[in-house]
């Protein structure tokens, strides 16, 4: 942990981007002005004790750690990284034990179906136990053109094809899952446990949601 005193513009601005705020959000949350937030942020001026306190407090609550060297993260202890073919079962269990009574699934640009050859049946397996529980509300957004087999408890449209190279990501509960890296056999996700980031990201799937080609929105049975 460092020294309060210590934390830069730069780490501020940095934990800002992160956890994807507006300097007004930051200012709200921190009872601060936007004006101090700009200053702290372009270091004009030296910031009292008190603001860097109310700053890191803020911060803290949100899951931020400063680290050494203007370094920023999410904390440590609310991440999780899931590699290969065992990391991936790992985490559809945790995805169906998480939900089994009900919850919120949103897919961006994302597709259980599409690892059906790289878990030898183990994504049917998935599937079938998840049409099994109650109380989802499932919805994916799916790239335009590609053609997938759809799921009975999840509601689909169809991306802008503008949009197809966007990152994928997969959100549960309160956990956000973004993919790393997919090169051959190799499969790597990692899980960040935060209800602010998951508020943020179902805003945006909302959004591309009203935007999206309404025509296959009808669940497939």
């Amino acid at each position: 942990m460092v020294s309060i005193m210590t934390i830069t513009g730069r780490q501020i601005r940095g934990a800002r981007g992160l956890l994807g705020w507006s300097m007004e959000d930051l200012a709200a949350k921190s009872e601060l002005t936007r004006i101090t937030i700009r200053q702290v942020e372009g270091e004009t001026v030296q910031p009292q004790e008190k603001t860097l306190n109310k700053l890191f407090a803020v911060f803290d609550r949100y899951g931020i750690e400063f680290l050494p060297e203007e370094g920023v993260k999410i904390r440590t202890q609310e991440t999780r990284t899931y590699s290969g073919k065992t990391g991936h079962r790992q985490l559809l269990d945790h995805i169906y034990e998480t939900l089994k009574d009900g919850g919120v699934i949103r897919q961006f640009n994302f597709s259980d179906l599409r690892y059906l050859s790289f878990e030898e049946g183990f994504i049917e397996e998935h599937l079938e136990r998840m049409a099994t529980l109650k109380g989802l509300d499932a919805k994916v957004l799916e790239p335009a053109g590609v053609k997938q087999n759809h799921v009975d408890y999840c509601e689909y449209r169809s991306l802008d094809k503008e949009f197809k190279d966007m990152a994928p990501w997969y959100l549960y509960d309160d956990y956000l899952v973004l993919s790393l890296f997919e090169t051959g056999g190799k499969r790597e996700y990692v899980t960040v446990h935060s209800k602010l980031l998951v508020e943020r990201y179902l805003k945006e799937f909302d959004i591309f949601w009203t935007l999206a080609d309404t025509t296959r929105k009808k669940k497939v049975k």
